[in-house]
């Protein structure tokens, strides 16, 4: 029987579609010789020109904006110049796929979606286009496209957008739950990983990062560090920020002058590649609650607390820290500093309070690659 071939694809940049592909793709990969099929993943540049600059400085440094961002995404007249964009934008992926000679495209980026949806349906071409909508509450139209075989979306809210104000059949939209890369759920031992990061006793140890946070939401936590009395231990992540890496690095300089005798350890770290192994050596996490973050940080078990969030595009993701009780939001002014502190004084009542809706939550999306498998094996009879 000839083997049915299948290409994750995704952006080249190292934000959260990048994540989702990767989780996919390494789930479909382990099932090749079970299912007979072949998976390819590509990082394909999307040619956006100045765009990509403007989100990157945005999301960086002034989150509020991309509120502005999604209130014109609603645009007839923004959706008109994005589709002239994506015939633009087309000649890398087309590429791929016709490389590939694939029968299923999964693409995680909504770009190359639509690139891939108008030539598929301009030429007739048999191949299936699948697309991950990448937010899971604050859903913006360019995510849906009506001539996209397929919708992944996280739970009923993207179904409804979808439908209802996308006009998307409902037989286009698959409910998933999130795509976590299945070595997030529990692979690493607490203490070896501790250990790992430098912590040899059980001091509570507190994440701060996920991604690129700004210098803004350092700065607002950092000062809290002088005033720690006892053990503690932080791991700062500062992604590829290299402005925020050096903002940490020289606080480091600066607390180990001013505090000789402290028992705090501070680690910093730049891009971290391992983030599952990481995580499970924490006990808590302070970062900017992107989605791909924030289910990261629930399949590893910890509490999250949210100090900063890309306004309008990740609205959606503090409703669900709170509705779904996975941590707390603490974004203005001394809040996440206060809390810290606060934390610090009976760290175990804190890491109690949500542990059961956690446990849940992971438990929901552990299963979003079985459901994807069952219609990938449907889509490719």
């Amino acid at each position: 029987m000839t083997k049915k071939k299948i290409l994750v694809m995704t952006d080249h940049m190292p934000w959260g579609h990048r994540s989702i592909a990767k989780a996919i793709y390494a789930f479909l990969k382990s099932k090749e010789k079970e299912e007979n099929f072949e998976v390819t993943y590509a990082e394909v540049k999307a040619e956006m020109g100045i765009a990509n600059d403007i989100y990157q400085f945005s999301y960086r440094y002034l989150p509020l904006s991309s509120r502005i961002g999604r209130w014109v995404s609603y645009s007839p007249q923004i959706r008109k110049v994005l589709e002239e964009l994506s015939v633009s934008n087309l000649p890398a992926p087309k590429k791929m796929v016709q490389k590939t000679k694939a029968d299923l495209v999964i693409s995680s980026y909504w770009f190359h979606s639509h690139s891939l949806a108008g030539w598929k349906n301009k030429e007739k071409l048999k191949f299936k286009l699948w697309t991950v909508v990448a937010d899971p509450w604050t859903l913006l139209p360019v995510s849906y496209n009506s001539k996209i075989d397929m919708h992944l979306v996280y739970d009923q809210i993207g179904v409804d957008v979808g439908t209802k104000e996308c006009g998307i059949e409902r037989k286009k939209i698959l409910k998933t739950g999130w795509w976590t890369r299945p070595e997030m759920f529990g692979k690493f031992d607490r203490e070896k990983s501790r250990k790992k990061l430098g912590f040899y006793d059980d001091r509570p140890v507190v994440f701060v990062g996920g991604g690129s946070l700004g210098t803004n939401s350092l700065s607002k936590l950092l000062p809290a560090l002088m005033l720690i009395k006892g053990k503690a231990g932080f791991v700062f992540n500062t992604g590829t920020d290299k402005l925020a890496y050096n903002l940490v690095e020289q606080y480091i300089r600066l607390f180990k002058k001013l505090n000789k005798d402290s028992e705090v350890i501070i680690k910093n770290f730049g891009w971290i590649e391992n983030m599952a192994e990481t995580l499970a050596g924490v006990d808590i996490v302070f970062g900017k609650a992107g989605p791909n973050f924030l289910f990261d940080v629930v399949a590893s078990g910890k509490p999250f607390v949210s100090i900063t969030h890309i306004g309008g595009q990740e609205d959606g993701n503090i409703e669900i820290i709170k509705k779904k009780g996975l941590g707390w939001v603490k974004e203005r002014g001394t809040e996440a500093a206060d809390f810290l502190l606060d934390y610090l004084k009976d760290p175990k009542k804190f890491e109690r309070k949500f542990k059961k809706n956690i446990e849940n939550e992971a438990a929901r999306n552990q299963k979003s690659m079985e459901v994807i498998l069952e219609e990938v094996k449907r889509e490719l009879k």
